[in-house]
């Protein structure tokens, strides 16, 4: 019985903390005032398909929210709408986010 629970708890663990994102760049794209791109990587244990939610403007008056697959090297990116140069990433299942702001 101790050992069910001792796995149990760290398969847990484990999966809560396998995939977390890293924003590496959100640039506005050429002469655009509200087109941007934004690209990262997820880290850790990565399922292919690797799901990641991105959410733009999450407390505007206009969040946007767009869904992107990271290849098998963890790498992705989006092109999005913003209109206050903010989005946050996660991966899908994961509370654990990213928050990036343009720059």
């Amino acid at each position: 019985m101790k050992l069910i629970t001792v796995l149990l708890f760290a398969l847990t663990t484990a999966t809560v903390f396998a995939n977390t994102v890293k924003v590496t760049s959100f640039v506005l794209a050429r002469n655009s005032e509200t087109l941007a791109e934004l690209c990262g990587v997820v880290e850790g244990t990565l399922t292919t398909p690797t799901y990641v939610k991105v959410a733009v403007d999450p407390y505007g008056r206009r969040p946007g929210t767009y869904n992107t697959v990271a290849g098998v090297d963890g790498k992705f990116c989006v092109v999005v709408m913003t209109y206050n140069g903010r989005a946050e990433a996660s991966v899908f299942g994961n509370k654990k986010v990213s928050f990036a702001s343009l720059k």
